[in-house]
């Protein structure tokens, strides 16, 4: 198991926004943007990252952005600017990873419940929770 400055902090941003996103049902968006900024901050100075792959690593918050939109809020517009955060930190292809898991865990997850009728078709479940497994699934990986 390999776990690398930018993976750890995503677990951490995935962490802290799981528990707001279970107890409060909404994200901290300043957070999540200070996460964001801070991302943008190491990649550019620290690692010395070039620009269009910084925002190619911000590709998968912004279509999630676009999708909140586009479905009125279905998906929230916090879960756009986390998976940008923590996507800035990991790149493009781990978050990639991550959002694959945290959605298939998700579907998975839906699926059991929704044949247990813990929950109705409408119901809407917190999804960073399910990047979180996502997150730690890739680091195990």
């Amino acid at each position: 198991m390999t776990i690398t400055i930018g993976l750890g902090a995503a677990l951490g941003i995935l962490g802290i926004h799981s528990i707001m996103d279970i107890r409060r049902k909404e994200i901290n968006v300043i957070l999540a943007g200070a996460c964001l900024a801070a991302g943008v901050a190491w990649q550019f100075f620290g690692q010395k990252t070039e620009t269009a792959e910084i925002l190619l690593s911000c590709l998968p918050g912004s279509v999630l952005l676009g999708t909140a939109y586009l479905t009125e809020q279905k998906i929230g517009y916090g879960d756009g600017w986390v998976v940008m955060a923590a996507g800035v930190w990991t790149g493009v292809w781990d978050i990639v990873l991550i959002l694959t898991g945290g959605m298939l865990t998700c579907a998975g997850c839906s699926a059991v419940l929704l044949i247990l009728k813990k929950v109705r078709k409408g119901d809407s479940l917190p999804f960073i929770p399910f990047l979180l497994l996502g997150c730690i699934g890739r680091m195990i990986v």
